[in-house]
């Protein structure tokens, strides 16, 4: 079965906007391929390149259902380019990760001096290349941008259908050899 690119401008044109609980973006995406968006991010980041999280990964303050869902039946690139996903240990949130930062070391070099009034329903998902984390809200399911340096947090995307959505784009976009029905090696 041979796929259709979408280039960022499509994406635009067909909506843009995507959520786990609407039915543009990754849905439209699908229709027009004939393929599951799993089965896309499995193709561009190989059968090993996508992590699925189970139950017992999740931690009790991942409330929101469509984030939990996403991550178990669907999941996220374990290396997006410029995201890394934490795979090491189940999900934690941002206060159960520096108090094991404290504890093991876990190559910190700073710990922020604060964290936010919520930091107990803010769930890491990983780092990007800059060393900055992005953490999931754990009753809203939005995608949150963390500086431990600056202590600020900031909106990034939707939520994790949105974030991994990027991620394949992004890394369709910079990968040698994406090219309409080339698949790369």
């Amino acid at each position: 079965m041979c796929e259709t690119p979408v280039t960022a401008a499509e994406h635009m044109h067909h909506g843009g906007l995507m959520t786990t609980t609407g039915t543009t973006g990754i849905a439209a995406l699908t229709r027009r391929t004939g393929t599951s968006f799993s089965l896309a991010l499995a193709r561009e980041f190989g059968r090993g390149g996508v992590f699925r999280f189970e139950e017992v990964d999740f931690p009790a303050t991942l409330t929101h259902e469509p984030t939990r869902r996403f991550l178990s039946e669907t999941g996220l690139p374990e290396d997006g380019g410029i995201f890394a996903l934490d795979t090491e240990l189940p999900l934690r949130t941002l206060t159960e990760y520096y108090a094991h930062a404290c504890d093991y070391g876990d190559g910190f070099r700073f710990l922020p001096p604060s964290l936010p009034s919520d930091a107990d329903h803010l769930i890491r998902l990983g780092s990007l290349l800059d060393g900055n984390s992005l953490l999931v809200h754990g009753t809203t399911g939005e995608i949150l941008h963390w500086n431990d340096w600056t202590t600020t947090l900031r909106p990034l995307n939707a939520d994790v259908a949105t974030l991994a959505f990027a991620l394949w784009l992004l890394h369709r976009r910079t990968t040698p050899g994406a090219v309409a029905g080339i698949e790369p090696a």
